[in-house]
């Protein structure tokens, strides 16, 4: 008996090895103070771990998520029939089986938290940057998204090849390579906050078209190999803001509201006024969206009162949208909801809307 459990313990050795990794990496984030994570892992370690994932996937031409998925299914269905080789009785081999995808199952847990996923204990940016959030009333709303509008008809006034008539901004007007631009203006909004930005972080288009979109999504920074990925069935419209915030993801936070935020100051100050519009433009049509929700009637006719231009742009974002309808809305949205609160982010989806009490506070801080 004690041969056999030997044998047993030498033969899944390796699983218990990523299983016990796990366990002290999930107590470790759950005891860890967001001081300690943040001035140990998200400024300590964090940092070194984003320059090296970029000295070893920053060059590739392609998106290393297509490779690295596929290899990961690849070794796990080839290890399956080694397991069962070793085990005569069906129990046994059911025993193995599930002991080998719990391994699997801890391996990923633990690269993930330890690659990037300490980063949603960290202190929150509000506190860290002296914002004061306040409780937005829909009055108050309202005057920021009319204050905003004004904003975005000056700005697409600026963009040479903007037409003022019913078509939408064309593709020409925003630069064929955004990433390098925003991926610098974010580098310097982060240092004028004193957030490190080691390493670079590369964006990927992933295809095929729609592959978030459906999912009610248009991004995802994947830690494995430290790359942000936008839907490549977004429209330039909707490009700036989506690369922004996986860029804000990549240099080391979890909060989608704070993404969202920092992807809203590097549109706001970027010199292109085609990518400040497209940008600000995500953050116009949250704004609106709270509105229609609560006055469908004033929105409906706060809309039609939009210059021509303007209207063009926004029903080419929803005639694109449109194209992508969600598959099993409400599955995804409980998923990633539950996602979200596992990681210590107890609004759970919530957390996306955040973005607008952060940008007004910051707003308010401005004018001190």
């Amino acid at each position: 008996m004690q041969k056999q459990l030997t044998a047993f313990i030498r033969t899944h050795k390796t699983s218990f090895y990523w299983i016990l990794l796990a366990v002290l990496t999930i107590a470790l984030r759950l005891t860890a103070s967001a001081t300690q994570i943040e001035h140990v892992y998200s400024r300590g370690i964090f940092p070194w771990i984003r320059a090296a994932i970029d000295l070893l996937t920053g060059y590739s031409p392609i998106a290393l998520i297509y490779v690295l998925i596929p290899l990961a299914i690849w070794l796990f269905i080839r290890s399956i029939p080694k397991i069962y080789r070793r085990q005569q009785a069906w129990g046994a081999r059911l025993v193995s089986f599930a002991i080998h995808l719990l391994g699997l199952v801890a391996a990923l847990v633990s690269l993930f938290l330890w690659l990037w996923g300490f980063n949603y204990g960290r202190i929150p940016v509000e506190q860290q940057i002296g914002l004061q959030q306040e409780n937005l009333p829909l009055d108050s709303l309202i005057d920021v998204l009319e204050q905003e509008t004004t904003d975005l008809i000056t700005l697409r006034a600026r963009i040479p090849e903007a037409s003022a008539d019913s078509i939408p901004l064309p593709t020409s007007a925003l630069p064929q390579d955004m990433e390098s631009p925003l991926s610098t203006d974010l580098e310097r909004v982060l240092a004028h906050y004193n957030y490190p930005t080691r390493g670079k972080v590369r964006l990927r288009l992933l295809y095929p078209k729609g592959i978030f979109l459906r999912f009610s999504s248009s991004g995802l920074y994947f830690p494995f190999t430290g790359e942000g990925h936008v839907d490549a069935g977004l429209i330039p419209l909707q490009r700036a803001a989506v690369m922004a915030h996986e860029l804000a993801h990549g240099y080391g936070f979890g909060d989608e509201g704070v993404c969202s935020f920092w992807a809203y100051l590097v549109c706001y100050e970027a010199a292109d006024p085609a990518v400040a519009y497209t940008g600000r433009l995500t953050y116009w049509r949250q704004l609106a969206a709270i509105y229609k929700r609560y006055r469908p009637d004033d929105y409906a006719l706060f809309r039609r009162e939009l210059p021509i231009g303007m209207q063009a742009d926004l029903d080419a974002i929803n005639q694109n949208l449109l194209a992508y309808p969600d598959i099993l809305p409400a599955v995804r949205y409980a998923a990633y909801d539950a996602y979200l609160k596992a990681q210590g982010i107890q609004e759970g989806m919530l957390n996306y809307g955040r973005v607008v009490e952060l940008v007004e506070a910051w707003r308010r801080q401005q004018t001190r």
